[in-house]
């Protein structure tokens, strides 16, 4: 071995590579930091001395595992400082490891007064028992439904024919629930198998119709699989880099949200707004028959359906299920020339969506500003007691496609 490259340590690389760690264009890997040194500085580095290199350097920039989990309690506090309102609450073993933790923004808790109250979780975490115990000891009577994706995508593996999905999925869609009994009695005729694979589970957890709750239009829980993809390049990151990942992921959200909700001009959001305007050229071609100032018949395609202003709802099930005005009602409406905007819920509204945002959420600073209490400063929490593999065994198969596409 040259005497240069015996010099050159894995902590003498992670200076070249630093500048690289930090900047988001590059996947700094061991391949990527043995081409660079080969072409920048002439040497040939070893794999481990790479891979020790760059744990090194992310060290550098992030803090190590130990010195992140010392600062967990100061971090949180100073979270709740900036933050009034912000819940936090860590578990730690008998030898004061973590074993986990919740935190919540005060601008969130603040803001889930005006959502629509559902409540989607990924399945994963439901696995964990505390999860699972705390929901029903705060809301005991809530109702637990399944997401419909992930139901299909269990009889895409059973290898159930695509008819029989298209079915399913209406039947888990429609609001009335002789459609739904009309569903899935053709599929006990095409599927007698399937139809009592899905009866296993009670249609109350999946089919619309059949939900004791509103569900509105929450069938799937793609809404925690996005989060999820969010936060896919976080989770590799030490535990209070990923928690300023997420910060900032919040905190530029909730100001573009507030934004787009001050500069709207409509009654209701930007959303439902569109979602009234996909139905009224369908409400035009409807027949309305006035009953009196608040019920109407309505006619669509020689069905009649009885709506009620008042008391928004409709024989289609859609008005009550949704909260928003449906065709029949929206036909009902413009016969009478008042604001469509009048029958959506509450939480449709310009001004819970701004209530929903109204609040910000602020970063915790560099923790050389901090003004931690000792009390809070002495409550030094250990890393987790288990190994992690190292990045060498996960970006092995990658290495391997490195050196073939070098020889």
């Amino acid at each position: 071995m040259k005497a240069d490259q015996r010099h050159a340590t894995s902590r003498l690389i992670s200076g070249y590579i630093i500048d690289n760690l930090r900047d988001p264009r590059f996947e700094v890997t061991p391949a990527f930091v043995m081409v660079e040194m080969h072409k920048l500085h002439g040497l040939d580095i070893g794999y481990h001395k790479t891979w020790r290199a760059i744990q090194h350097a992310s060290a550098l920039i992030r803090g190590t595992p130990k010195e992140n989990y010392e600062l967990l309690s100061s971090y949180l506090y100073m979270m709740k400082s900036k933050n009034p309102g912000t819940y936090t609450n860590i578990k730690i073993d008998d030898n004061n490891r973590f074993l986990y933790m919740f935190y919540a923004y005060g601008s969130s808790i603040a803001g889930w007064n005006h959502c629509r109250p559902v409540i989607a979780i990924d399945a994963t975490f439901l696995k964990h028992q505390s999860i699972a115990h705390g929901i029903a000891k705060v809301y005991p009577e809530s109702h637990h439904g399944i997401c419909i994706y992930h139901l299909e995508q269990n009889l895409k593996r059973r290898k159930v024919k695509s008819e029989v999905i298209k079915l399913f999925q209406s039947a888990a869609r429609v609001y009335m629930h002789k459609e739904f009994d009309l569903y899935m009695s053709d599929i006990s005729k095409v599927d007698k198998k399937t139809f009592d694979y899905l009866m296993e589970e009670p249609p109350e957890r999946w089919a619309r119709s059949c939900s004791p709750r509103r569900i509105y239009d929450m069938l799937t829980t793609n809404i925690v699989e996005s989060m999820n993809s969010v936060l896919l390049e976080a989770r590799e990151l030490p535990i209070l880099r990923m928690m300023d990942f997420i910060q900032v992921k919040l905190q530029r959200w909730f100001y573009e949200r507030r934004n787009e909700a001050e500069g709207t001009f409509y009654d209701v959001s930007c959303w439902v707004e569109e979602e009234l305007k996909k139905n009224i050229d369908l409400a035009f071609t409807l027949n309305v028959f006035p009953v009196d100032s608040w019920c109407s018949r309505v006619e669509e395609q020689g069905v009649t359906f009885l709506m009620d202003l008042n008391k928004r709802t409709c024989d289609c099930f859609q008005f009550q299920f949704d909260e928003l005005p449906c065709i029949h009602a929206i036909a009902a409406i413009d016969k009478r020339n008042i604001k469509k905007s009048n029958f959506c819920s509450d939480w449709y509204l310009k001004k819970s969506w701004l209530k929903t945002y109204e609040r910000q959420i602020h970063p915790v600073g560099h923790k050389d500003s901090w003004i931690v209490p000792e009390s809070v400063k002495s409550k030094i929490i250990k890393p987790p007691d288990f190994k992690v593999l190292p990045d060498y065994y996960l970006d092995f198969q990658k290495f391997r496609t490195f050196q073939k596409n070098m020889s």
